[in-house]
């Protein structure tokens, strides 16, 4: 076992808990130091609430020594992103719009999770209103000179500092993806309406979706069994049974074919990191999977370039109705994401409804290419870069989206897979998106290379 529980993956501690060779106190403990000693230099969390993940875990500690039943996440303490609605624990979105505001019920996902036992270990930083890929004034754990990414940075950045086995966030055009590739963690965007948004502070309501955080791919699966799930109170929910998310890698890919769609997605990327990626894609082949390039025709190159225009079309103009009746607090937003805000205004509906129309046509054409070329994922890097350095003059600056926002536009699941380290020792992560009914099946071509390379047993080099 290692030295410290706050090492230990989901999967480990679930096993540890349920053997009774660890407490749940004795976890959440260890995570406490962790963040003492972390905190400092990271800056992961905006609200902490030991007492409530110490709760929780004395009370899952007392129900196993009773032999009672226990929920599948009795006493693990969670990271929660500040955007996710939690009864009586201030919720700001990392803004000063929302300093004071408790609020008087939780969000559907932290409902969940409490329900499987699951204690709070506090509230996670995020770009404000979810708005950006910066997620100021946390720092990446693995060179406090940079951005973890976001806006789910604080949430990465307290997973990959080894403060919380488990996190949440949300993800509109990659803030879930894109942190957890430059933090070194795992993350789904799953399909759209398969987690309940219940709760959640909304950026653009056609394409927020919550999420699992954690620092191995096995947890996210476990993860997704206990979030996942139709909830009246958020009408775009999917009223289906949620398939079985897969516990363990599948041995023979023979038959699988996974698209590198090369114009759109492996040109104008750091070399190293092409180079990482491709050898994370080689434990796919090696089981049998075939790696196929993939050429987009005319059509879909037209769109291709008009995909992040759509994408902040629809962006700006929900955000603006959003935030329109905050107008009078606007002195209180950032500069930068209060300008995000008031673009808004210029987006007439008539610019609304064509991208509307051309997300539609771009989830079709992507559905053309997967079976004309009969795919059943594609992959590419999460980021094109290391994540960039943090300018304290500067205004907040993330990595690009341009590799994350196509499988928001077109709706399917997408994930991201740590896949090894560049040339600076900086994490690397690999995307992976698929058909929505294949989102299963993509998470078990995660787990073979998250299994293989168990790249979540090492941390980053400083303790802080």
């Amino acid at each position: 076992m290692s030295d410290s529980a706050a090492d230990l993956s989901l999967t480990e501690v679930l096993q540890l808990l349920g053997q009774r060779k660890l407490s749940a106190r004795e976890l959440v403990e260890d995570c406490l130091r962790r963040i003492d000693l972390s905190e400092p230099a990271v800056r992961a969390f905006v609200t902490r609430t030991p007492d409530l993940a110490l709760d929780a875990a004395v009370r899952a500690d007392e129900a196993r020594a009773s032999g009672d039943r226990v929920g599948p996440l009795a006493g693990v303490p969670v990271a929660v992103k500040d955007v996710f609605l939690t009864k009586g624990v201030l919720t700001t979105a990392g803004s000063q719009v929302l300093a004071t505001y408790v609020p008087a019920e939780d969000a559907a996902v932290w409902e969940r999770l409490s329900a499987a036992g699951a204690g709070l270990l506090g509230k996670t930083t995020t770009h404000e209103f979810a708005y950006g890929t910066a997620s100021t004034p946390t720092a990446n754990p693995w060179d406090v000179r940079r951005t973890p990414g976001g806006s789910s940075g604080g949430s990465a950045a307290a997973l990959a500092g080894r403060m919380a086995p488990i996190a949440t966030g949300t993800d509109t055009g990659g803030s879930l993806r894109i942190p957890a590739a430059a933090c070194g963690v795992c993350t789904l965007r799953s399909t759209p309406g398969r987690i309940s948004r219940y709760g959640v502070i909304p950026l653009s309501p056609s394409f927020d979706v919550a999420g699992p955080m954690a620092r191995r791919m096995l947890d996210i699966s476990i993860l997704m069994s206990v979030l996942a799930g139709h909830d009246p109170r958020d009408p775009a929910t999917r009223d289906e049974p949620c398939p079985p998310y897969p516990l363990e890698s599948p041995h023979d890919l023979s038959g699988v074919r996974i698209g590198l769609p090369t114009e759109m997605s492996w040109q104008q990327v750091d070399d190293r990191i092409s180079v990482v990626c491709h050898e994370a894609l080689g434990l796919l082949a090696a089981r049998g999977a075939q790696l196929v390039e993939v050429e987009n025709p005319a059509n879909t190159k037209v769109v291709l370039e008009k995909s992040i225009g759509v994408f902040d079309t629809i962006t700006e103009s929900e955000a603006h109705q959003i935030h329109d009746a905050l107008e009078p607090h606007s002195h209180l937003y950032t500069p930068q994401v209060r300008e995000r805000v008031r673009k808004g205004e210029r987006v007439s509906s008539e610019r609304y409804a064509e991208a509307l129309r051309l997300r539609a046509g771009w989830a079709n054409d992507w559905r053309g290419i997967m079976a004309a070329h009969r795919l059943d994922a594609i992959a590419h890097p999460t980021i094109d870069a290391a994540p960039p350095l943090i300018d304290p003059n500067g205004p907040p600056k993330g990595p690009k989206i341009r590799l994350s926002t196509p499988w928001s536009v077109a709706g399917f699941p997408a994930l991201s897979v740590p896949a090894g380290f560049d040339n600076r020792a900086l994490p690397v992560g690999l995307s992976l998106a698929a058909l929505p009914e294949r989102e299963a099946d993509l998470l078990g071509l995660a787990l073979v290379i998250d299994e293989e390379l168990q790249l979540w047993r090492h941390g980053p080099p400083s303790r802080f």
